[in-house]
């Protein structure tokens, strides 16, 4: 296989693919102590919402928070207390990791992590705008618009072929796949669901795994889930309710899964496809059967569609997805929005059709900053 084929894009997931991995260098222990303080007392208290955050972020905060001070250290800024913090220590991290290649979703999520850590040391006000602290300020800004096809079938998989291969290493992994196809769940949904319990005749409730803890109702439409139901409650535990050998921790499942996922060649490297491309893939078959068009990324024309209905139908798409913002189903599907034509272009244009006096310009996609 050329290394053409093998090239993933640099930090895809949280600066895993980038050139360097942060928290390689050891903090010290009077460092290490007074961040634990810090994050003890503030560990589940929400940016600005008077809520709690999950564990996942918690964890996620922490991790970001440790990794930073160590790249700190490893840059030589031996600073004697973390409450030393300054200007100039956030811009070298942040222009460091943005020459070790480090994706703009990853920088800006972790700028503001770091954000809400100094609003606990406080502190506040003083992590200023993202793009300060880079060089490029491309690095710092993400779109959430899909540019690229994310789906299995968008990469030349075709699931009725792929699954039956999956299920004879592993029968659960499968099923498991198959919910993510014909529900659109994320995959920590379809491990943690428990389908006797969620299913409820015309629908099933969403309940456990879900972003935000936020529960949803998926309405079964088809044969394909409701065959994909029954098996996975032939296979599930019969007094628990879960998918799967009782028994089994979350994360012992998660390591399973995963590991089905790189023997089945299910992997970013090798097939240009991940588990979460099912959930693209439901949400694009989902968007052509509500308007009947095909999905702006895989080439659809939403010039066809009234903008109204459009939006009415992306926040069914969203609700539907457990997302509350109805901007985010263009992370799936594409937008309506396509980028103005350059200067350039229509020169050329008028170059090639002297008798054309206007060209329309189309809005430019919308970058979205977190």
């Amino acid at each position: 296989m050329s290394s053409d084929k093998i090239q993933v894009k640099p930090g895809r997931v949280n600066g895993l693919n980038s050139n360097y991995r942060s928290g390689a260098y050891r903090l010290p222990k009077y460092c290490k102590n007074e961040i634990f303080v810090v994050f003890r007392n503030n560990r589940d208290l929400a940016a600005r919402k008077q809520k709690k955050v999950g564990t996942s972020t918690q964890d996620k905060r922490e991790s970001v928070i440790n990794g930073f001070f160590s790249d700190l250290f490893f840059l030589k800024y031996k600073i004697k207390s973390i409450y030393h913090l300054k200007q100039k220590h956030l811009t070298a991290v942040f222009n460091f990791l943005e020459e070790q290649g480090q994706s703009p979703a990853t920088i800006q999520n972790k700028i503001s992590i770091m954000r809400v850590f100094c609003g606990w040391l406080g502190k506040n006000g003083m992590v200023l705008d993202s793009t300060l602290y880079v060089k490029d300020k491309s690095s710092v800004r993400r779109s959430m618009v899909a540019k690229e096809d994310k789906s299995w079938d968008g990469n030349g998989i075709d699931v009725l072929t792929k699954f039956p291969e999956i299920r004879k290493f592993d029968e659960t992994v499968s099923v498991i796949l198959e919910l993510c196809w014909a529900f659109g769940l994320r995959v920590k949904e379809a491990l943690m669901l428990r389908p006797a319990i969620a299913y409820e005749g015309e629908f099933i409730w969403v309940r456990e795994g879900t972003k935000g803890g936020r529960p949803r109702v998926i309405h079964i439409q088809n044969d394909i889930q409701r065959d994909v139901l029954e098996r996975a409650k032939e296979i599930s535990d019969k007094k628990t309710g879960f998918i799967g050998q009782r028994g089994k921790t979350y994360t012992q499942k998660c390591s399973r899964f995963y590991y089905v996922m790189k023997v089945c060649g299910i992997t970013l490297s090798e097939s240009h496809i991940t588990a979460h491309g099912l959930r693209h893939q439901y949400m694009q078959e989902r968007f052509k059967q509500l308007f009947g068009i095909d999905a702006p990324v895989k080439g659809g024309d939403l010039s066809q569609i009234d903008k109204d209905e459009f939006h009415l139908g992306s926040m069914k798409l969203s609700e539907e997805a457990g997302h509350t913002r109805v901007t985010i189903g263009a992370s799936y599907y594409g937008s309506r929005r396509r980028r103005t034509q350059s200067k350039e272009d229509v020169c050329i244009l008028d170059k090639q059709d002297p008798e054309k006096e206007d060209i329309e310009t189309i809005p430019e996609v919308e970058e979205v900053q977190a």
